[in-house]
């Protein structure tokens, strides 16, 4: 699989490591703590770029297939769209 880092372009998925699924908007604490996806085919996911330029990226990814649908660089706790 290849992540699109917004500072270093596509890289391999090894250099990059997974850190949290994200739940859905607004779900309470037990939702955010045991319901992982809001969407079975869609995953919202945290990574970071520990081989490359160690930012944060949101990912969201279908899970039916593996692709990368979109990335979203992190900034402060928002998320900027990319690609």
């Amino acid at each position: 699989m290849l992540i699109a880092c917004p500072f270093c372009g596509e890289r391999d998925v090894a250099e990059f490591e997974f850190r949290l699924t994200v739940a859905p908007s607004g779900a309470g604490a037990a939702e955010r703590l045991y319901l992982r996806r809001a969407d079975p085919a869609r995953s919202i996911e945290h990574w970071q770029h520990v081989r490359g330029c160690r930012i944060w990226i949101e990912l969201h990814r279908d899970l039916r297939t593996g692709a990368v649908l979109e990335v979203h660089m992190e900034l402060g706790g928002a998320a900027e769209a990319r690609g």
